[in-house]
């Protein structure tokens, strides 16, 4: 029995950007392809939802979408940007809880997507100026003053969206921003002060008029202990945003959806084949509907992810694509388990010089209790 007759694999084969939902068969197949979780979901409808909306007055807020290299953070920018520009691609949404929630957004919104490289420019000037060109694209005529013409940065975006409106009438600007976190960890104290402000400004002008922000974040802002110099900034910053965090179970549940889907054959068959290594492993039999989801793949290869601190670019949706890829074609070996555990990662550390010693994984690995 091979490996592939226990699994219907579907590769993730590259890094999605955010841009690639802008045109329309990437944006449909970018929402067709995203998985949604139970807890994903909730989030979305509890929390994501509710700040885009603009028929129903209330404190909107903006939204910020935390997640690692990999993780899918910068599909579902894409996923609600194209839903939010296309009312029509809701119905592909995998989640039928999420798909009628995205009913009060879809189609509602003209969207601005940015991702910001490696520029020395401040933020304010960075996504004025990629707005003024959209519109621009949109046929409005409208120029944002300098920073040192204006009192405030709300104002200027009140009257952008006006005359925005007098052409679209009832539809609204969304402005979605990936890797949002490295271009602010280059500036400087005073330019960061003013940068935050800025992003501050981005989340209360939403509560004004139907302008909306979405920015992309590899890791938490708030709670980061490289910023904590701008910590008042900070703290207003977070009143004025909604944080989506992609939890490690999010991550889990598109590892078994996507890249590992089971009929009920195939799982009943990894379950068999899987009791008689139960005792040899200490949570296998309490997880094994767990490990039978998950398989060919460790459940605790998941979790040990989110504790590497050693590789900045952890492209975990991927790794997991290419471990499973090379056993494709390979028995299930009788007298061992047939599981991808985090070992596994040592090969991709040997060809890829740029991240660092094996020493430093091992170690992980012994704080993970892997081997349990």
């Amino acid at each position: 029995m091979l490996y592939r007759d226990l699994v219907q694999f579907t590769p993730i084969e590259s890094i999605i950007q955010l841009r690639d939902a802008e045109k329309e068969p990437a944006a449909k197949s970018l929402v067709q392809s995203y998985v949604i979780s139970d807890a994903m979901a909730n989030k979305l409808v509890d929390m994501a939802f509710p700040q885009l909306q603009f028929e129903r007055p209330q404190d909107n807020k903006g939204i910020l979408i935390v997640g690692n290299y990999g993780t899918g953070k910068s599909h579902l920018m894409s996923v609600i940007s194209a839903i939010a520009e296309r009312t029509e691609l809701k119905d592909q949404l995998t989640n039928e809880k999420v798909k009628k929630a995205s009913e009060s957004f879809a189609g509602k919104f003209k969207v601005v997507r940015v991702e910001i490289g490696s520029v020395t420019r401040g933020l304010r000037e960075i996504l004025l100026d990629e707005i003024q060109s959209a519109l621009n694209t949109w046929g409005v005529t409208f120029t944002f003053p300098s920073a040192d013409q204006v009192t405030n940065n709300k104002t200027v975006i009140i009257q952008a969206v006006a005359a925005f409106q007098e052409k679209y009438p009832g539809m609204g600007i969304l402005l979605v921003v990936d890797e949002l976190l490295d271009y602010l960890r280059t500036r400087e104290q005073r330019a960061l002060i003013l940068d935050l402000g800025f992003l501050r400004e981005l989340g209360e002008v939403a509560a004004s008029c139907p302008f909306r922000f979405i920015g992309g974040l590899q890791e938490t802002l708030f709670e980061n202990p490289r910023f904590g110099f701008v910590a008042e900034q900070l703290r207003r910053v977070k009143d004025r945003f909604e944080q989506i965090n992609i939890a490690r179970e999010d991550i889990t549940y598109v590892v078994s959806q996507r890249l590992l889907k089971k009929t009920d054959a195939q799982k009943a068959k990894i379950a068999d084949y899987l009791r008689k290594f139960a005792p040899l492993y200490k949570s296998m039999a309490d997880r094994m509907d767990e490990f039978v989801d998950l398989f060919p793949i460790h459940p605790v290869y998941v979790e040990t992810f989110e504790n590497l601190a050693i590789a900045e670019k952890r492209q975990v949706l991927k790794t997991f694509s290419t471990a499973i890829r090379s056993v494709l074609d390979q028995e299930v070996p009788p007298d061992q388990s047939g599981l991808i555990s985090y070992d596994q990662y040592w090969k991709l550390i040997k060809e890829d010089p740029s991240l660092r010693s094996i020493d430093d994984i091992a170690r992980v690995i012994q704080k993970s209790n892997i081997l349990e």
